[in-house]
């Protein structure tokens, strides 16, 4: 997906929301910042924090938060699955494993818009392969002509 900034306005969805951490203190609290741009239609970018800690950002499929406000989805490092006390997001990395749960109506809130800023199926409207493969040339370009013995050949 690209790494392009964030546009203003209508293309944006954003929710900041709090999540407790099952089996941690009553007062640990995570606030979680959901982000979905219309220039990357098939992901979420999601920002958890502890207080006084800094952010740890996420990417994940917007298909993985709507199909978890109904039933357990996502494989792998990232599963969101609704619950009796709202909605669950499990992370795994290989520093350990967090599970929050939160309030189910914002995250409902959330999917609704993103799906209304870019209705499902039509992700390619607003996506181009052509426009990610061209920055990633020129990435690719920018840090061979940067290196210090010039172009790697293969």
């Amino acid at each position: 997906m690209s790494n392009q900034p964030f546009p203003i306005g209508s293309d944006l969805v954003d929710a900041t929301m709090t999540f407790g951490i099952v089996g941690g203190v009553a007062d640990d609290v995570v606030t979680a910042v959901f982000r979905y741009s219309v220039l990357e239609p098939f992901a979420v970018r999601a920002s958890f924090a502890l207080p006084d800690s800094p952010a740890v950002e996420w990417v994940l499929s917007r298909d993985i938060l709507r199909e978890g406000l109904i039933m357990p989805s996502g494989l792998g490092d990232i599963r969101v699955l609704p619950t009796h006390n709202g909605i669950a997001i499990e992370l795994l990395s290989p520093q350990g494993r967090a599970v929050m749960v939160g309030d189910v109506a914002p995250m409902v809130d959330f999917v609704q818009r993103a799906f209304a800023a870019v209705p499902d199926g039509r992700e390619d409207e607003f996506f181009s392969i052509d426009a990610e493969l061209d920055m990633l040339a020129a990435i690719t370009a920018s840090t061979d002509t940067n290196h210090p013995h010039g172009p790697s050949s293969v």
